[in-house]
């Protein structure tokens, strides 16, 4: 029995060992136009992500608001899904549900209700983060409460098993101070752990994206100066490591055109062709001016983690 030990331990030691650490991002070719808002017959198109169906297919889900439609602000938005057998181009569906946004769609470890929702809608007034149920990832039902008045949430769920991790972005100090919380919830929405505020300072649009089995990474869009403004855009990768938040080197900056604003919106790993692509949207016009004349795009980048 001692000699097994001895043995296990030094299995664990050499594993340990042999684990590599990911100490950058490199994005090696410039974007690639998947979608435009013009594709789709929408005024706008936001918050999107997309995963991969057992079949083979791709699935993009996306807020967005219809042309010649009554939108009246951005949180009117709807929920659309779109399909692609290639992960590049995509043809419209349908609609999954009315007044959503900032929302993430992701496939989880349960045969009856393979697909889970996590998204914004407002309530009396407050934004309210619930979760959904699906079993095709079309109707979804059963809205659960994970967060009374949640400000501003950029939430990506991370299943890990029975687990999802939920990172949200809350506002320390008014538009001045954004941060990312973790808070850890069963499938059925219980909650199993209190919200954490991360290291990491001024950071606004930002989500999380399963990187491998070890590592959640972190991409924030731009960070906000100390007077709350959003004049610059700086893209970073910061790696999720326990309680705390690592800064990555990372190159997505010298693609970013100068008449572009650049967002990621719950953006995500998706793996096509055995390359890996992190998926965001970009913006002709700033934040502040959503509804006149803005073209928003969808793309994909290719993604290249360095590993020591």
């Amino acid at each position: 029995m001692k000699r097994l030990l001895v043995v296990f331990l030094a299995a664990v030691a050499f594993c340990a060992c042999g684990r590599k650490t990911i100490t950058g991002v490199a994005f090696p070719e410039p974007p690639i136009e998947i979608a435009c808002n013009e594709d789709f017959g929408m005024e706008l198109i936001n918050y999107f992500n997309i995963i991969q169906l057992p079949g083979g297919t791709y699935r993009m889900y996306f807020s967005g608001n219809e042309k010649n439609g009554i939108a009246e602000d951005e949180w009117s938005q709807n929920l659309y899904w779109a399909e692609s057998a290639d992960g590049f181009h995509y043809e419209l569906k349908g609609k999954v549900m009315d007044a959503i946004i900032e929302q993430s769609v992701c496939r989880v470890e349960d045969k009856e209700w393979p697909f889970r929702l996590v998204g914004n809608q407002i309530v009396d007034g407050k934004h309210c983060m619930f979760l959904w149920k699906s079993k095709d990832g079309v109707t979804f039902t059963d809205p659960v409460l994970l967060h009374p008045d949640k400000h501003d949430t950029q939430n990506v769920m991370v299943p890990r098993g029975r687990k999802m991790k939920l990172y949200s972005r809350v506002t320390q100090e008014h538009y001045k101070n954004r941060r990312i919380t973790l808070t850890e919830y069963d499938l059925d929405g219980k909650q199993l752990s209190a919200s954490e505020v991360l290291a990491g300072d001024f950071l606004y649009n930002n989500a999380a994206s399963a990187a491998d089995q070890r590592y959640d990474l972190l991409f924030p869009t731009y960070y906000n100066t100390h007077g709350g403004t959003t004049d610059a855009c700086f893209f970073r990768c910061y790696l999720a490591d326990g309680p705390f938040v690592r800064e990555l080197p990372c190159a997505l900056n010298r693609w970013i055109e100068a008449d572009e604003h650049w967002f990621l919106a719950a953006p995500g790993f998706v793996i096509i062709d055995g390359e890996r692509y992190l998926a965001f949207n970009t913006r002709t016009e700033s934040h502040e001016n959503s509804h006149t004349g803005m073209v928003s795009k969808y793309k994909l980048v290719k993604t290249v983690l360095e590993y020591r």
